[in-house]
């Protein structure tokens, strides 16, 4: 998202806590002059973070345009209790091992998933508003301004056994978000909307699928994973993004942009 953005001239302030990882990230993106990156460290379900990096954004250039919150962690997972083969010595999955499973983990470990999924982006457009305002008045564009949400395609189907029960439902309430904060900023010209991106290479997939090696490739993933047998690809979600950053999405508020080379129509009772 950040290099197809610099790569088209914007000024783009990136957030994060792992500052190293922020300016290895910035470093990569040098020579797409004029587009400019600027890491900034900031916790995300911090507000004393967030008001401080809106300060700052706010001293050296005065507006914002787009403000995407892309934060996001799994949270507990539950393989333990995907269906199991009729010849599993273990027999089928028993009530009590569902109990046990779900019993496992602390409340924290399911809020804390809420915290940073759902709060965080939450807070993260709240302490621009009054830059994303700016960022209309100041006229530099003609569509106006936004909150792009990261949220998952995670959001729409019900098998959460993989995926978890906190991060599945907490990607619902992003959507859900999305579609609340849409209709009331809408008011102020300030449109929110949201992408559901499906398998992408990033930290997160690539410890859900205990798979390092370039799932971009075609073959890299079975059919019965990915329909395209491939994960998505940098220019597939940054030409997404610029999409919605451009005149041409200015037209969309409160919408969800599923990117997910067909998976959901492999997931039973998938809804969107």
């Amino acid at each position: 998202m950040t290099r197809a953005l610099a790569q088209n001239g914007a000024t783009v302030y990136i957030l994060g806590r792992r500052l190293p990882k922020l300016e290895e990230a910035a470093a990569s993106c040098a020579n797409f002059l004029p587009g400019r990156v600027i890491p900034i460290e900031c916790d995300v379900t911090s507000k004393p973070a967030l008001e401080a990096a809106a300060a700052r954004i706010a001293s050296e250039i005065g507006y914002v345009n787009l403000v995407i919150a892309n934060a996001g962690i799994m949270g507990p997972t539950y393989n333990s209790l995907a269906p199991r083969l009729e010849n599993d010595p273990k027999g089928p999955v028993t009530i009590q091992e569902v109990q046990s499973e779900l019993w496992r983990n602390s409340v924290e470990d399911f809020t804390d998933v809420y915290r940073v999924n759902v709060a965080g982006p939450l807070y993260t457009a709240v302490a621009f508003l009054d830059l994303l305002d700016r960022g209309n008045r100041q006229g530099n564009v003609k569509q106006t301004s936004q909150v792009l949400v990261t949220s998952s395609i995670g959001a729409f189907h019900r098998s959460w056994v993989q995926g978890g029960l906190a991060y599945t439902t907490s990607k619902a309430a992003v959507n859900h978000m999305v579609k609340g904060l849409a209709s009331f900023l809408v008011q102020w010209k300030i449109r929110v909307n949201g992408l559901a991106p499906g398998i992408f290479p990033s930290e997160m997939s690539r410890a859900a699928l205990g798979n390092d090696s370039d799932l971009t490739i075609e073959g890299a993933l079975p059919k019965t994973v990915q329909p395209l047998g491939r994960a998505g690809r940098d220019e597939e979600i940054g030409g997404t993004v610029l999409y919605l950053a451009s005149e041409a999405g200015g037209y969309c508020s409160g919408t969800i942009h599923v990117l997910d080379g067909g998976r959901l129509g492999l997931q039973p009772g998938a809804t969107y």
